[in-house]
């Protein structure tokens, strides 16, 4: 069987390369919105998680101006975010979106003179033809890029547009994660849906799959998703906007590694 050797040794830097696990918090929404709260300033925000989170995804300007903070044995792998959307610019924005746009504001040679250990880019379900097409036609140049350098492509699942509701989210879903399997993603983030689409994509889909949570989950909530199959939690910028946000995601990331005791403490 032919191993990628660079893929597989940068994978390893945020996927645990002992259980097969991820903890990654996603910097990267400011990008699009402007800072949000706990966001305003990000060095801060890094400073608070760098040592806890197995990766953590940031935009390009991120990664070249916080470049010490990122990175080293015991610091979280950096994952450059490569493109750019207004999809979650809602109506109450100060500068609402019009239209659905979606750009690509790097590449992967980019992203790997940063030093990171992966490429992220979305893949935008529920617009119309065109918009999914241009989205998929660009993802697969990128992951074509990605695997010439030996870079890992983690992909973004996001069924948001008019088109997904309640009665085709899940379905959407399982349909992004098959066309990106199919592309060549080596790493996949899905939204939260309920356990039973969590089963189904964590028994079928061979790359990582990691779930995308907007809170912090305790142990027990952890393990209900950790047992369909999935391999770990991707958190987003609202856990920088709660007290005590630093000690729960350490408790987290203990419970993902199976840490307890002085193995916790030594990290």
């Amino acid at each position: 069987m032919e191993i990628d050797i660079g893929k597989t040794i940068r994978i390893s830097d945020f996927v645990c390369a002992t259980d097969g696990r991820a903890l990654v918090v996603d910097t990267t929404l400011p990008g699009s919105l402007g800072a949000t709260s706990g966001l305003e300033h990000v060095a801060e925000a890094l400073r608070q998680i760098t040592d806890i989170a197995d990766g953590v995804i940031v935009n390009p300007g991120q990664a070249e101006h916080h470049a010490d903070l990122l990175g080293g044995r015991r610091r979280a792998s950096p994952l450059v975010r490569v493109d750019w959307s207004n999809a979650q610019r809602g109506p109450d924005f100060c500068l609402p979106a019009s239209q659905f746009k979606h750009l690509f504001i790097s590449d992967a040679e980019d992203v790997l003179a940063l030093g990171a250990s992966a490429a992220v880019a979305s893949l935008f379900l529920g617009f119309d033809d065109d918009a999914e097409a241009k989205n998929i036609e660009a993802l697969s140049h990128l992951a074509r890029e990605c695997y010439r350098l030996g870079l890992p492509l983690v992909i973004d699942v996001r069924p948001v547009g008019y088109k997904v509701g309640p009665g085709n989210f899940a379905e959407s879903i399982k349909l992004g994660v098959s066309f990106m399997q199919e592309l060549g993603a080596d790493v996949l983030i899905i939204p939260e849906c309920d356990l039973a689409t969590c089963a189904t994509i964590g028994g079928w889909i061979a790359v990582p799959v990691l779930l995308r949570l907007a809170e912090i989950p305790d142990a027990g909530r952890a393990e209900e998703f950790l047992k369909t199959g999935l391999r770990g939690f991707v958190l987003g910028e609202d856990i920088f906007a709660r007290q005590g946000y630093t000690g729960r995601l350490a408790e987290l990331a203990d419970h993902l590694h199976g840490r307890s005791g002085d193995d916790a403490l030594a990290g």
